[in-house]
């Protein structure tokens, strides 16, 4: 008779069934420890702010002030999110990263925002094109000047790099860059000579700037006041006005 041949592997069956319930059990248990463990050690206070940087136009004690508040609380209670936003708010801010350190310290590190331009009237652009407001702290100088229209200062700042670097060391190296609503690139030299480019892509007038323009402006340079490019073949200038004479005594 085969009739019962597994029945011995039942026993088998259960006491694998019971020693995996006992090991979940013990599992959760450890868990749930775990837990209430960090949990209770949690509820301490934060004891120790620490606040790192290299600052130049942000000071620790503005960011401690921002940051206090929102760490007076326990722990695992503070909102890492909430504190990083917070100072992200503050113009020269670029970048902030908040960490809890066992068993009571939070740890902030901020990046400054590293200005690469004036941006229109009296905002500056960064190193990412990302336009703030200074809100009236020292501004390194100098800076090249440039403005455009809503959403093109990424094309502005990249573009005036191309052309500063091509133009640089000779007579008309740039000093800002302006795009107007209808597209048009007007650059400006140190000299304050203002480099009508036009539409499209400025450097496919270099050629011409830096060739014929060059050639004949050599001796009259300090006289120019506009080198208009914005044609097929070559180049119009117009010319500074002469200084008034002064009256002697």
């Amino acid at each position: 008779m085969r009739e019962n041949a597994f029945e011995p592997d039942a026993p088998v069956a259960a006491t694998r069934l019971s020693r995996l319930a006992l090991g979940i059990a013990a599992l959760l248990a450890a868990i749930m420890a775990a837990w209430t463990f960090v949990r209770v050690a949690g509820d301490r206070p934060v004891e120790r702010l620490l606040i790192e940087g290299e600052f130049r136009h942000v000071s620790a004690d503005e960011v401690e002030t921002i940051a206090r508040p929102l760490v007076d609380t326990s722990f695992v209670d503070v909102k890492l999110d909430r504190l990083r936003a917070e100072l992200l708010a503050l113009p020269w801010v670029a970048r902030v990263r908040a960490e809890r350190e066992w068993p009571a310290t939070v740890r902030l590190r901020l990046w400054e925002r590293v200005p690469a331009a004036r941006w229109g009237e009296a905002a500056l652009l960064d190193v990412d094109a990302v336009a703030f407001d200074p809100t009236g702290r020292e501004v390194p100088s100098p800076l090249p000047r440039l403005s455009g229209p809503e959403g093109s200062a990424a094309a502005v700042l990249e573009t005036y790099r191309q052309l500063s670097a091509r133009l640089a060391g000779t007579p008309f190296a740039l000093e800002g860059l302006a795009q107007d609503a209808r597209g048009d690139w007007t650059g400006y030299t140190v000299d304050g000579i203002a480099l009508r480019f036009g539409r499209g892509d400025p450097g496919a007038s270099l050629p011409v700037l830096l060739g014929p323009a060059a050639r004949a402006l050599a001796q009259d340079v300090a006289r120019v006041a506009y080198v208009d490019l914005r044609y097929t073949n070559g180049f119009s200038v117009g010319w500074r006005e002469p200084a008034a004479a002064t009256e002697g005594n």
